[in-house]
C-alpha cells in the first residue's frame, strides 16, 4: 500500500510541476507579445500608468442623487476615452485643464473664482494628485518623438502616439456609477475592499510580469499609479489609521520590489 501511494504521490507531484511549468510559460509569451514594437519601455509603462490613474479617479466622481458636474463627467470619459485610444495628443490638454481647474482655489485662490464653474474645487493636494499626474505623462507622451506609434492614415494633430489599449478598461467607471446609483449598502466600504484587492493583485501580477517583460515598463506604470495615493497618505499622515499605513506600505514594498527585478533584469541582459 504504502508503495502504490508513493508512486501515485510522485505522479501528481509530477503533474504539480509540469503544470507550473506551462502557467509560468504561457504568463511569460502572453507579456512579451505584449510589448508594442517600436514603442519604448518608459513610455509604454508612463501611458498604462496614466490610464490606470485617470480611470480610478473618474470611476470615483459622485454621481449621487443626481449625476453632479454632468460636463465635468462627460470630459472625464472623453479623457479615458483618449488614453484608451492612445490619443495623448487629446489627453494631455483635457488633463492640463482639469488639473488647473481643480486646483484653482490653492494655485489663484485669491481671485473671484474660477473661470468655469464645471468640476469640483479643491483645497489640499490630495484630491488634485491624480489631474496633475494624468497632466505630466500625457504631456510627455505628447511630445515624444513625432510620429512614433501613429498608424497609417491618422492625421497629424490626431494621431495615436501609444498604441489602444483594452476597451474593458471603459467598463470600470459605469460600473462604480452604477453603484452608486442603485445606492448599492455600503457602497463606500465596497469600492474600498475591492480597490484594496484589485491593487494587491495587481501588483503582485506586475512582480511577476516584470522578470519576464525584461524591462521596468510595469513596474514604471505601478510607481505612476501609486503617486497620487502616496500623496494623500503624505498630506493626512496624522491622521491616518495604522491599517491605512501598513496598507500603503504594502504597495510601496511591492512596486520598489519591481524595480529592483526589472534592474536585476537589465543587469543580466
Amino acid at each position: 500500500m504504502t508503495h502504490v501511494l508513493e508512486k501515485r504521490y510522485r505522479r501528481l507531484l509530477r503533474a504539480y510541476r509540469e503544470t507550473l511549468s506551462l502557467l509560468a510559460g504561457g504568463f511569460t509569451v502572453r507579456v512579451r507579445a505584449n510589448r508594442p514594437a517600436g514603442v519604448p519601455g518608459w513610455a509604454d509603462g508612463l501611458h498604462l500608468g496614466a490610464l490606470a490613474v485617470a480611470v480610478v479617479t473618474v470611476a470615483q466622481l459622485p454621481v449621487l442623487p443626481y449625476l453632479v458636474f454632468k460636463v465635468w463627467t462627460a470630459l472625464g470619459v472623453v479623457l479615458v476615452v483618449a488614453l484608451v485610444r492612445g490619443w495623448t495628443r487629446v489627453a494631455a490638454p483635457l488633463a492640463a485643464i482639469a488639473a488647473l481647474l481643480t486646483s484653482w482655489p490653492m494655485v489663484l485662490g485669491w481671485l473671484h473664482g474660477p473661470l468655469v464653474d464645471v468640476g469640483p474645487l479643491y483645497g489640499d493636494l490630495g484630491p488634485v494628485a491624480p489631474y496633475w499626474v494624468v497632466a505630466a505623462a500625457s504631456a510627455v507622451l505628447a511630445f515624444r518623438r513625432t510620429g512614433a506609434g501613429r498608424a497609417p492614415g491618422q492625421a497629424r494633430w490626431w494621431g495615436a502616439t501609444m498604441p489602444v489599449r483594452s476597451p474593458w478598461w471603459l467598463v470600470v467607471p459605469p460600473v462604480c456609477w452604477a453603484l452608486q446609483l442603485a445606492q448599492a449598502p455600503a457602497y463606500d466600504t465596497v469600492w474600498g475592499v475591492v480597490r484594496a484587492g484589485v491593487e494587491v493583485v495587481a501588483l503582485l501580477l506586475v512582480l511577476a510580469a516584470t522578470p519576464a517583460a525584461r524591462d521596468g515598463r510595469w513596474a514604471l506604470a505601478a510607481a505612476v499609479y501609486l503617486v497620487p495615493g502616496l500623496v494623500h497618505l503624505a498630506e493626512n499622515l496624522l491622521v491616518t489609521r495604522v491599517g491605512g499605513f501598513l496598507y500603503w506600505s504594502l504597495l510601496t514594498v511591492l512596486v520598489a520590489a519591481s524595480w529592483v527585478v526589472a534592474r536585476r533584469g537589465r543587469v543580466r541582459a
